[in-house]
């Protein structure tokens, strides 16, 4: 069975990759390794891996290591990179198999594009299977944002998914920021039912670093710096770090006694433990990726940073950003990272001199999780029953919708699906009896309208797929004409549901000129009027709404948390309702 792949390697310069794909100097299949002009080591290969045999007089090491680095062999059939190492015992090829922001799709889902069918665990654990086949010198890890995402793994409390990377024997897993979206106990239980490490250098419980509680019933104990390992003789480290962002994130009880540092120094400590403890080689891993539009770094991802400090490393394998990238250099590093819900995984090739234990070679590349990849039978019948009842939660009617909403609106003018979003979190409060003039929310899918016709559960996780609590404050007027200029000078997509508002100019320069309560009345200067917002936009929606967040740290605010969730709020409300309008309009205006 085929699969997509793409892939690259990189130690060589930019002249030598370009000889490298003349057919004298790039190796792509059997027949082009073993043809009648190969050296006696290719021949050689190319019989064993045909179950044959011949009198060859046996090649210096050195001529041996020569060939395959010219021929390519180890980007060839692995079959063959298997008969080179077995016959001469002077290679050793280390995989690094690697999944990361699964947030619990273990069965297919689509892309961003709305392309379907695509990823879940199950598929990246059928091509793990044949990867750990081609090479028993493998070594799984998982980059972070595990379980949050899917109802399954909802309803587990991440469970589910930690007994499945408990099965597959992965050899470590990184911390992710998307690991304490349920708050610090699910995170607590996930380190106990694991029973593997979980790495984090850049991180410390209550004062203690990583790998300085050595405590066995503490379950913080499971969290270390790096894992060590030897295989066939070679050591390797791989020191794990998670997104240094967390605090721009999360209210303080949902990290409480958790830091997270800038990950440079945690590095080096760990570099210099893990060069005592005898590693030849580092690996650094980390839940954080380069920015998608300028490749760069920004307060939750360092990994130019990184890179251009540690530049000896090995490879980063990367995360967070969902972004594919097979192989790239970064500062001198490979850079390889496997996108998000299991769409692609990835694999890192490590080829050493055995006597040496000098790297020969680096290749990284993805595969891309298509219909063409079957899904494991062994995690279908692990996760059946659980799968089972999500998929009938999920299908449960709530009510119906009367009509489409459109799903994108202007600054100043809420679109009909954050006027819907907004009136279920105005009511949701209000049953539990606090009572606010207004709510900032956005959407999180801005191409497709919510269509007419009955709704279910499913339909509400597609509409809000985030588990975002909500906080209530009091803002004077001028305070909330700062917050909502910043939201609009950020063009992220929100919305003051409750009031009328009137803007001038565009992006950065856009001002509001007016605002008036819904009914329209005319705002009192000194008075503070009470809004919601969701817990991701409270502790500044990443770094986005820095005055918003600052002010909501002001005791005048009397911030204060709600344990509703917004997807609770919208479920709730179409069961209230049964069937739902169009939220009427507020007499929004924005002059260009």
């Amino acid at each position: 069975m085929k699969t997509e792949c793409t892939k690259s390697t990189e130690l060589k310069p930019v002249k030598e990759r370009q000889r490298a794909r003349s057919p004298s100097h790039f190796v792509d299949s059997v027949d082009s390794v073993c043809s009648g002009s190969d050296s006696a080591e290719m021949k050689l290969c190319r019989r064993a891996d045909l179950g044959m045999s011949m009198q060859v007089s046996p090649p210096t090491r050195r001529a041996f290591l020569k060939t395959i680095g010219q021929a390519g062999l180890f980007c060839a059939a692995p079959t063959i990179a298997r008969s080179a190492a077995a016959l001469h015992g002077d290679i050793v090829q280390i995989s690094i198999l690697h999944t990361t922001d699964l947030h619990g799709h273990i069965l297919p889902t689509s892309d961003y594009a709305g392309n379907a069918d695509l990823g879940g665990f199950a598929r990246c654990v059928t091509q793990i299977r044949r990867w750990r086949w081609q090479n028993r010198n493998s070594i799984l890890i998982d980059i972070g944002d595990v379980y949050q995402g899917t109802d399954v793994s909802l309803r587990t409390n991440g469970a589910l998914m930690i007994d499945l990377f408990n099965h597959l024997k992965y050899d470590a897993w990184i911390v992710g920021n998307h690991e304490f979206d349920w708050g610090v106990e699910p995170f607590m239980n996930a380190l106990t039912k694991s029973k593997m490490p979980v790495l984090a250098a850049n991180m410390s419980m209550e004062g203690k670093a990583s790998g300085e509680i050595l405590d066995s019933g503490n379950p913080f104990a499971k969290v270390r710096p790096y894992i060590l390992k030897e295989i066939d003789g070679v050591k390797i480290a791989i020191i794990g770090v998670t997104t240094p962002g967390m605090p721009f994130w999360f209210r303080p009880e949902f990290i409480r006694g958790f830091d997270f540092e800038y990950p440079v120094e945690p590095v080096r400590r760990a570099i210099t433990k893990a060069k005592g403890d005898g590693a030849e080689a580092i690996v650094l891993a980390g839940h954080m990726g380069l920015k998608p539009r300028s490749g760069g770094d920004d307060f939750a991802n360092t990994v130019v940073a990184l890179t251009a400090e540690f530049p000896k490393v090995v490879a980063f394998i990367a995360g967070h950003t969902h972004q594919t990238i097979p192989s790239r250099i970064t500062n001198g590093v490979l850079l390889t990272q496997a996108d998000h819900f299991g769409i692609h995984v990835g694999r890192l090739d490590l080829t050493f001199d055995r006597a040496s234990k000098k790297l020969l070679r680096r290749e990284a590349r993805c595969e891309r999780m298509n219909n063409r990849v079957g899904l494991d039978h062994v995690v279908l019948s692990r996760a059946k029953p659980h799968l089972d009842e999500s998929a009938s939660a999920l299908a449960q009617p709530i009510g119906t919708l009367a009509e489409t909403l459109h799903v994108r609106g202007r600054p100043g003018q809420p679109s009909d699906v954050e006027a819907l979003i907004g009136a279920a979190i105005v009511e949701a409060l209000r049953e539990r009896g606090t009572t606010v003039d207004g709510a900032m929310h956005g959407v999180f899918d801005e191409k497709n309208n919510f269509a007419a016709g009955p709704k279910t559960i499913s339909d509400i996780w597609g509409l809000i797929p985030f588990e975002n609590y909500l906080v209530t404050a009091e803002l004077t007027p001028e305070e909330i004409k700062a917050v909502m200029e910043e939201v609009y000078a950020s063009r992220e997509p929100r919305n003051l549901l409750g009031f009328e508002i009137e803007t001038e100019g565009v992006g950065y320069e856009r001002r509001i000129t007016a605002m008036r309560l819904a009914d329209g009345r005319t705002l009192e200067r000194d008075k503070r009027y009470s809004i919601a917002f969701n817990t991701f936009d409270s502790r500044s929606g990443g770094h986005r709404f820095m005055k918003l967040r600052a002010l909501l740290e002001t005791p005048a605010t009397r911030c204060t948390f709600d344990p509703v969730q917004t997807r609770d709020a919208m479920i709730d409300y179409f069961r209230r309702h049964q069937v739902v309008h169009k939220v009427g309009s507020q007499g929004h205006r924005a002059a260009a």
